[in-house]
């Protein structure tokens, strides 16, 4: 007998035992009543039971009808989870705690030129490095040097890292990886060949629109070595006429000294117009010649403009990452910028620093003491079509370039008023590889 049973026989013994007669004989309508009685209570029992039963299977199958209902939900969502991946621009690689590949969507396909299907889900760094490469990426490529490239980039820093890498049919891909909370991380990849080729013509412009605001600074420059030229010419003529060959050939040294000058000038001003190549995204730039090409071409004009310029060059400077000419071009910018902020101020001077500090970038400014950039304008100052300068000055285009061109090259530039003027800030990564020590600034 079961414990739930217990109170059930006691109850009916108690019963039992009021329906017999002290005789012992039983009272058959006691007896009956009981009977009856517990037959009602099975009864009522049964029905509450069915009633029970009955809502239990009504509550499943309303469940049941929300998880079908559910099911379709989350399928359809993840059918336009599924298209929005694959409509965007970038490609995408989502990777869990393992690094694992978990989603991969079409556009990464696309970008990298894979045949769709190429990477599922599931396949590690290495593995999908082997598949790209057996599908014509990354020739000649050593595998375990890409998969340590690729780890460095997603672990390299707590935001986005980017690179730039560029395809065998000199495509321009543009790679951001970041580390997820979660553990995982996303890679991102994206064709910037149009961007950059945009960038670029915009840069072209730029260094002509330059070059036509120095015409007359440049004129000077190579007015200088012409009548020098032509004075030496006359007295070697006069030497000759004398027969004083010693003085003659001093006049001739000074006529190829001076011709030597023009031309380097005129080199730099064809190198300059073109431009450099743009497209290596593992070039070097060195500091101070990017310096001294934009002395070279500027020198004249802030003589002219009777500004002094104050250079500091520590020895030791590393190379850094980026185009030297685009360094250049944005060194031009900011001189020319300073020398339009400073005209017809006394005691003008523009400050060119440099240094590298322990662990860091190397960081180069470019000063003025022209009183500074209002505020109103200094917030803004790298966007398009903002400038101090009046309308029949300038395209408001220069200082927006110069921030591409740095940006670029993985550096930044700012722009701060300092306690005489304009201070602008560049920071660019030594080139890889470099382990020197510079002396310090």
């Amino acid at each position: 007998m079961t414990d739930a049973t217990v109170p059930a026989d006691r109850l009916f013994r108690r019963q039992l035992a009021r329906s017999t007669r002290a005789d012992g004989s039983l009272d058959l309508d006691a007896l009956r009543q009981l009977v009856v009685a517990c037959y009602e209570d099975s009864t009522r029992d049964r029905e509450r039971s069915d009633r029970a039963i009955t809502l239990m299977a009504e509550e499943l199958e309303g469940a049941n009808r929300r998880l079908v209902a559910l099911v379709e939900n989350l399928r359809v969502q993840n059918l336009r989870f599924e298209a929005a991946l694959d409509n965007m621009l970038q490609g995408l690689c989502l990777y869990d705690r393992q690094d694992r590949l978990v989603v991969v969507n079409r556009r990464y396909h696309e970008v990298l030129g894979l045949p769709p299907g190429t990477l599922a889900p599931g396949i590690s760094h290495a593995e999908q490095l082997a598949l790209e490469q057996a599908a014509g990426l990354h020739p000649g490529a050593d595998l375990q040097e890409l998969l340590a490239l690729r780890i460095a980039l997603v672990d390299g820093q707590e935001g986005p890292a980017r690179a730039e890498i560029f395809t065998s049919d000199r495509r321009r891909l543009d790679i951001a990886a970041q580390r997820l909370p979660s553990g995982g991380c996303i890679v991102t990849v994206m064709d910037v060949t149009a961007e950059r080729a945009a960038e670029a013509r915009a840069a072209a412009a730029g260094r002509l629109t330059s070059l036509g605001e120095m015409a007359a600074g440049l004129a000077h420059e190579l007015k200088q070595p012409l009548t020098a030229i032509a004075l030496a010419a006359a007295n070697a003529r006069r030497a000759a006429e004398r027969g004083d060959t010693a003085a003659t050939l001093v006049r001739l040294g000074r006529i190829a000294d001076q011709a030597a000058r023009g031309g380097v000038l005129i080199d730099h001003l064809r190198r300059f117009a073109r431009g450099g190549e743009g497209g290596d995204a593992n070039a070097t730039a060195e500091l101070p010649a990017a310096v001294e090409g934009a002395m070279t071409l500027m020198g004249g004009a802030l003589r002219e403009a009777c500004i002094d310029v104050a250079l500091h060059l520590p020895p030791g400077l590393p190379p850094v990452r980026g185009d030297g000419m685009a360094l250049e071009q944005v060194l031009l910018n900011l001189l020319a910028n300073a020398r339009d902020a400073l005209a017809g101020r006394p005691g003008s001077c523009i400050r060119v620093n440099a240094c590298l500090p322990a662990g860091g970038p190397v960081v180069l400014e470019v000063a003025d003491n022209a009183g500074g950039i209002p505020d109103v304008v200094l917030s803004r100052i790298f966007q398009p079509f903002v400038t101090t300068k009046g309308p029949d000055r300038g395209t408001g285009l220069g200082l927006s370039i110069c921030h591409g061109l740095i940006t670029s090259m993985g550096g930044t530039i700012e722009a701060e008023n300092g306690p005489e003027g304009a201070i602008f800030r560049i920071t660019l990564e030594p080139a890889p590889g470099w382990d020197g020590l510079p002396e310090a600034p």
